[in-house]
């Protein structure tokens, strides 16, 4: 079995989406150019990838995954797909997966990715990319389910966000949030010496068009539950995770970290999953 095909069976099996990532860093897979890109966006992960960051970078997909694995063909829209590493997981695990990106570069590097892993799984894999705007998308087809992972704090202007969420999601389908925590005084201190005070900004699209963007706009569980339950979003779930950044000093904490999940203090975490339930209006 040649080294491709190894990786490739391990792919196509990979018991969680950390494993299913590393695996991509373990060989060239892709075209130079869209190689590339991937490492460009995988730097951090490239550099250091150890079991605490494997552990949440799985542990934050831990309610979709179980939800398209309980549900086979769901038809789910990953917002902000990237280079597509959780959209083609997902397909994986047996999902209808529609990837959108801003970044046309990102989203030709998770149809690569798509191909390669089609190749390896002897089928296609149910999954299309596409570079588009959230608030372009049409009202149909509605999705079982919407997953955002680092997403939501980057869609402008907020209001027409959350209710265009609310046309896309079918009565009874759900949505899946990861976030960073906006009550995390260090994060929030980190945020403001990066970008300043200015957390909503214009940038001109590959487009041509003029584009509103949340620059770090980041905000808390609570709020996040509160603007979505403005539009028919029930709240079925919070869960706070992470307390340090990537970096080998803080391996030996990751027990300590893992403690503070389960106590008063997990509100001020750095990160949260929010899972909401699209119902009726009254």
């Amino acid at each position: 079995m040649s080294g491709h095909d190894d990786i490739g069976r391990r792919l196509c099996s990979a018991s969680d989406p950390a494993t299913f990532l590393a695996l991509w860093f373990e060989d060239n897979l892709l075209p130079a150019v869209e190689q590339g890109t991937f490492e460009a966006f995988y730097r951090s992960f490239r550099k250091s990838f150890p079991p605490r960051i494997r552990r949440y970078y799985s542990g934050q997909l831990t309610e979709v995954t179980v939800m398209v694995r309980g549900q086979p063909g769901a038809l789910v829209l990953e917002v902000g797909c990237g280079c597509g590493s959780e959209s083609l997981w997902l397909a994986l695990q047996g999902a209808r997966v529609y990837g959108i990106d801003v970044r046309a570069d990102r989203v030709a590097v998770a149809e690569s990715r798509a191909e390669v892993l089609s190749g390896f799984a002897g089928r296609p894999l149910p999954v299309q990319f596409a570079s588009a705007n959230f608030l372009d998308l049409p009202a149909e087809p509605s999705y079982d389910i919407i997953w955002m992972e680092q997403t939501f704090h980057h869609l402008e202007p907020r209001r027409r966000v959350v209710e265009h969420l609310a046309r896309l999601v079918r009565p009874g389908g759900h949505l899946v949030v990861s976030e960073a925590n906006g009550w995390n005084p260090l994060l929030q201190l980190q945020l403001l010496l990066r970008r300043g005070v200015r957390t909503v900004v214009t940038f001109t699209g590959e487009d041509g068009r003029e584009h509103v963007y949340g620059n770090e706009r980041v905000l808390s569980a609570l709020a996040l539950s509160e603007l979505l339950g403005r539009v028919g979003f029930r709240r079925q779930r919070i869960r706070h995770f992470r307390s340090f950044p990537n970096h080998p000093l803080f391996s030996p904490l990751g027990r300590a970290e893992a403690l503070l999940e389960h106590n008063f203090l997990a509100p001020l975490l750095t990160h949260y999953n929010y899972v909401g339930r699209r119902v009726e209006h009254d």
